[in-house]
């Protein structure tokens, strides 16, 4: 029950706050301004740097201190749970440092209205660092589901062309 009132809470405070503050809708950018080199080329290249480092000192720590499974099966959900904490401050860090997701695709709003740039920023940074610290798992599943998108077409065209 309480979860229900702080999510209506949310709701009618975001309704305030758009009624109250002028509240522009984001713009897309066009796609001549997108730079798809930024998350073809380096994204995947980062979120394999990241889990090497997991792999070379969070687990290798935990399994230090930790050294085999115990009953319970504690050692696996500690790794888990360190590897994604460690993996999303330091996506975190490399969001604020500018390597952000959201401004590739849209403009950022003005800097006239303050708390909708932080707003949009912070979200940025927030969601940047949760993809990054969801590994390369999700970037293979999302590259090959173009590829399957794209060998299908090819097989389409090449029955359409025979």
């Amino acid at each position: 029950m309480k979860i229900t009132l702080y999510i209506i809470a949310l709701f009618v405070l975001t309704i305030v706050l758009f009624y109250q503050f002028d509240m522009t809708i984001l713009e897309l950018k066009p796609i001549k301004e997108i730079d798809l080199s930024t998350l073809l080329i380096s994204f995947p290249i980062l979120l394999a740097l990241v889990e090497r480092f997991n792999e070379l000192f969070v687990i290798k720590r935990i399994n230090q201190v930790v050294p085999s499974v115990d009953a319970n099966g504690d050692a696996p959900k500690k790794n888990f749970k360190n590897t994604t904490l460690t993996s999303f401050t330091i996506g975190l860090l490399i969001a604020i440092v500018g390597f952000r997701i959201l401004e590739t695709f849209m403009n950022p709003p003005s800097e006239t209205v303050l708390f909708q740039n932080v707003a949009f920023r912070s979200l940025d940074c927030i969601l940047t660092a949760s993809i990054i610290a969801g590994g390369t798992d999700g970037w293979h599943q999302l590259v090959s589901l173009i590829s399957d998108i794209t060998k299908s077409k090819r097989k389409e065209i090449k029955e359409e062309v025979s």
